[in-house]
């Protein structure tokens, strides 16, 4: 294929991911794919999930948990046509994470997938170390989680369905919070406006996470 007709498709795909739509049921799988792929190698994902061959399938097990419990009830899973890349937001609504103890009862069997036994410390590291240096001062959007498909990564596309976003999350005069999880997404972040707030590690041995802060902006 030619450097142009690969250009050619590098544009229509960010003018996808410019233009993305809420993710329905039907969406559901294909989103999950596209997440579960996209964190494949993401330093914080690699540390809390399991290290044997059961890998990806424990990680498309909880990307198959947040997409089905928090991003299509929450009606804030946006999505590129092509399912190149997708994001899922938690709106002030919903900010309220914590679940009941019996769906917490119910999701024990995810994590053990998704971890393994072995894992379980690091999750509850993880989740405890979130919540302690998430603002809660200020109703605000959560960006739990935005990926690209590794085949197109490089591309623009995360960078125009998060400005996608944030235009639609400006206009409602609210600011949003969230968690790189990867140093090198950190400059990204800070083209879109946000500031670094918090710096931390669940644990000593543990990747370091950038929370990060950004205000509504006038458009």
């Amino acid at each position: 294929m030619s450097s142009a007709a690969l250009s050619d498709e590098a544009f229509e795909r960010r003018k996808r991911a410019a233009q993305p739509r809420q993710a329905s049921e039907a969406d559901r799988e294909r989103v999950i794919d596209c997440l579960s792929a996209a964190f494949a190698t993401d330093p914080v994902m690699s540390w809390i999930g399991r290290r044997d061959a059961k890998r990806d399938v424990g990680r498309r097990a909880m990307f198959t948990f947040l997409v089905g419990k928090i991003g299509l009830p929450g009606q804030q899973l946006w999505t590129a046509d092509d399912y190149s890349a997708a994001a899922l937001w938690v709106p002030p609504e919903r900010a309220d994470l914590k679940l009941p103890w019996w769906e917490e009862l119910m999701l024990f069997p995810t994590i053990v997938s998704f971890t393994s036994l072995s894992g379980l410390g690091r999750v509850d590291a993880f989740r405890k170390a979130a919540d302690k240096h998430h603002p809660k001062t200020k109703p605000h959007f959560y960006l739990m989680t935005i990926g690209v498909d590794p085949r197109f990564q490089g591309q623009g596309l995360g960078s125009a369905l998060l400005d996608a976003n944030l235009a639609m999350i400006d206009a409602k005069g609210l600011p949003t919070y969230l968690e790189s999880s990867n140093e090198k997404n950190v400059p990204l972040y800070k083209r879109h406006g946000y500031e670094v707030i918090n710096k931390f590690r669940p644990t000593p041995d543990a990747p370091t996470l950038w929370g990060m802060w950004r205000e509504a902006r006038k458009r």
